[in-house]
């Protein structure tokens, strides 16, 4: 591998598959941030060797005890108190939404992987179709507070797409659901495995 990168795309390639050798996921890194590192990982007198250090400090910084407290108040005083309207909700508060959004804050106080899975039996299609449509529900209720952007994609055969391995494990996906969500600027996607 050079030194240096030549350009924006390989600089990024190469600090993505970095993040992947060391199980981080780049998502808890400001795009700000990221773009300064690509700068650093393209600067021939600092290059890779530098811009992988400025991760590794980005990974030991989103770690410590005190950024997870400030993460921890972030969702705790959530301007828009989304999680207590749901609980509250007529139509919401029986849902899985209340579920899936206190797994991203969990995750999001810990630190944890972006990618999270629902578990359970696979969801009936029809079921999954009324959760997309519950989650749209749950978007207004949530403005200005600390969950942001939330989508929601139709189920995809992930075998037949070619990405029918979870990760490097040899499990294997079949028809899969994801929401997403922001909490606090970071994105978490949550999977959800649809009964064929």
């Amino acid at each position: 591998m050079p030194k240096y990168a030549e350009n924006d795309e390989d600089a990024n390639r190469s600090l993505l598959e970095y993040c992947e050798s060391i199980g981080f996921d780049p998502e808890w890194i400001s795009s700000a941030t990221w773009d300064t590192t690509i700068r650093i990982a393209r600067t021939k007198d600092k290059g890779y060797v530098e811009a992988y250090k400025a991760i590794d400090s980005d990974r030991t910084d989103m770690v410590k005890a005190g950024a997870r407290e400030a993460r921890k108040k972030k969702v705790d005083n959530d301007a828009a108190n989304l999680i207590g309207k749901i609980q509250t909700h007529y139509s919401l508060k029986d849902s899985l939404i209340l579920t899936i959004l206190k797994q991203c804050a969990a995750t999001y106080v810990g630190g944890e992987r972006v990618n999270l899975g629902l578990g359970g039996s696979a969801m009936d299609p029809d079921a999954y179709e009324e959760l997309r449509t519950e989650w749209n529900q749950a978007a207004p209720l949530a403005t200005g507070g600390v969950f942001t952007e939330f989508h929601s994609f139709p189920p995809q055969d992930k075998a037949a797409l070619g990405k029918g391995n979870v990760g490097a494990s040899l499990a294997k996906r079949g028809v899969q659901g994801n929401l997403l969500v922001k909490v606090g600027g970071v994105r978490f996607n949550m999977h959800i495995d649809i009964a064929d």
